[in-house]
């Protein structure tokens, strides 16, 4: 890959997922690349050892002598230091969207998009054209462990990203392939309304060339409602509505799921994916219908989605010994994948009391889905809420708004046990309380809740038994 004379990049909140996964792409395409993060942790860790150089702080001398500057829509561009000292000298500033689409065009790109699930359908394609023989370039905001990371810089002429709705980041890509997963409301601070997110979506799709194909799971009544807006070949799958490819017969037995598969209704074979619940079973058709656009045989689609071994952070078994205690980590933090990860956890593990732990993240979604979290989290027998990790909100700018708010109401749903800990502290020692045989702790959300499901997984550790 080439950028004109461009040889050292500077990343600002290189540790971010999607950053980070471009970091890892530059570094492994031979490009010099610095950054800078308020924090550290595991994945700047690792970027160093690859050979990126990393400042912990933003300061205008960490820019060095850089020929670019790539910043997410989380940093505020008109207050951060090394943004402003960039421009002042001259140095191009672009969002990390536009830096993806110019790296997108040195391959034919396979671009997953929704509300929901474009991790694990990301990762699912990619792991099937390894399975395949492929040498694929991919880059997805999250961990896959059969990938090594986040990131692949493969030989072969296939690019597969996790393609973002926020800020519109997805606008700047160029896929030829694009699937629309899922599309539900949210991001309420990039689009004021559905028919803004729907248009964007519509946009998005209409952006593969004449020859490209459009992806789209209509048992989502809104992908449903933009079909007739996309101009470009169109292949539907779903398990509920009638689509081009169906899955039916679905069977949930813990961490392993299996379906038939029905293609203009005839039938296609069995599969199997080694990943709990129906949700899945939607990312698996998103990825295999993939697979039929780019001619895989059958067998290989099977062979590759067999092999997809799940996420870190998407319903992550942490800890299971046969009986339980189970625990899981899991990224949820919309209704919708709160309500999925929980349908998963019962259907998976039939008999078991499914505690729910949730933490809330940002204050405007948590006002903004409050009642329908109430909903969701009430399909549990027990539920604990932490206070909302905020990430880049101020609490002042929602009075009135905490974890309570989620509390009340999964009370209000009809849920009576349920309990709001803010201090994560007194909340542990209540969790440690309730650990014994054919028990499931499902730790969901997108800030730190994660680090309360690995000291949960460290105590039932020491208690032995087999690791899961």
């Amino acid at each position: 890959m080439e950028l004109g004379t461009t040889r050292c990049v500077h990343i600002v909140g290189i540790g971010g997922a999607g950053m980070s996964a471009i970091a890892e792409l530059l570094l492994k395409s031979g490009f010099c690349v610095r950054g800078s993060d308020l924090g550290g942790g595991e994945t700047t860790r690792k970027l160093e050892r690859e050979g990126a150089v990393i400042f912990q702080g933003h300061d205008e001398g960490n820019l060095g002598e850089c020929d670019v500057v790539v910043y997410s829509s989380a940093v505020p561009r008109e207050r951060n230091v090394e943004l402003l000292a960039a421009e002042k000298r001259g140095i191009p500033v672009i969002k990390r969207d536009e830096m993806l689409g110019e790296l997108m065009r040195f391959k034919s790109g396979i671009c997953v998009a929704g509300t929901h699930g474009k991790t694990t359908t990301t990762a699912m394609i990619a792991t099937m054209l390894v399975e395949s023989g492929d040498s694929p370039t991919v880059m997805i905001g999250g961990v896959s462990d059969y990938l090594g990371g986040s990131t692949l810089v493969g030989t072969g002429r296939n690019m597969v990203i996790e393609a973002d709705e926020y800020d519109r980041a997805f606008l700047k890509l160029t896929p030829t392939v694009a699937v629309v997963n899922s599309l539900e409301a949210e991001h309420a601070d990039t689009y004021a309304s559905m028919d803004e997110l729907r248009d964007a979506f519509t946009t998005f799709a209409n952006s593969v060339p004449f020859y490209g194909k459009v992806i789209a799971c209509v048992d989502w009544p809104e992908v449903r409602k933009i079909l007739s807006a996309i101009n470009r070949r169109t292949l539907t799958y779903a398990i509920d509505e009638h689509a081009d490819l169906m899955a039916q017969d679905i069977e949930v037995r813990r961490t392993e799921t299996r379906f038939r598969v029905l293609y203009h209704r005839q039938y296609l074979g069995d599969f199997t994916i080694s990943v709990p619940g129906r949700h899945n079973v939607h990312n698996a058709l998103g990825a295999l219908a993939v697979g039929l656009e780019l001619g895989l045989p059958v067998e290989r689609i099977q062979r590759g989605l067999r092999a997809f071994s799940g996420m870190r952070r998407r319903f992550q078994i942490r800890w299971e010994t046969g009986e339980g205690p189970v625990v899981v980590d899991d990224y949820a933090h919309h209704p919708s994948e709160v309500k999925a990860a929980i349908k998963a956890a019962k259907a998976g593990w039939e008999g078991f009391e499914v505690i729910a732990v949730f933490q809330p993240h940002l204050f405007s979604r948590t006002k903004d889905f409050a009642l329908e979290f109430g909903w969701a989290l009430s399909n549990a027998d027990r539920v604990f809420v932490e206070d909302v990790f905020p990430s880049r909100e101020l609490k002042a700018s929602f009075p009135g708004i905490s974890g309570d708010t989620v509390a009340e109401a999964v009370i209000a749903a009809g849920q009576s046990h349920v309990g709001f800990y803010p201090s994560r502290e007194e909340l542990f020692d209540v969790l440690a309380g309730y650990r014994g045989q054919r028990k499931l702790f499902l730790f969901m959300g997108a800030g730190d809740i994660t680090r309360l499901a690995s000291r949960m997984a460290e105590i039932c550790q020491k208690e032995g038994g087999s690791p899961c």
